[in-house]
């Protein structure tokens, strides 16, 4: 899965318009997701993939830019 792959799904599951985002842009401060928004997304992403919530909240502290959430969707869903 591409990077922007990823991104499409991610702003589907937000319901957002796609805007131009890089791998450093942050959930909080460049996209304006709120911790509710967090938790949907990361819900809909383990639903949409197949990957168990748990590692979503194991990396919770992690996931502060798109990048990151994209490299703990991609090593879980090899």
């Amino acid at each position: 899965m591409t990077f922007k792959d990823f991104t499409k799904v991610m702003f589907d599951l937000l319901d957002l318009e796609e805007v131009e985002i890089t791998e450093t842009s942050s959930l909080r401060d460049d996209l304006n997701i709120d911790s509710l928004q967090m938790v949907n997304l990361t819900t809909s992403l383990a639903e949409h993939y197949k990957i168990p919530f748990r590692v979503f909240i194991e990396n919770g502290n992690k996931i502060d830019i798109v990048g990151e959430l994209y490299t703990i969707v991609t090593e879980e869903s090899l």
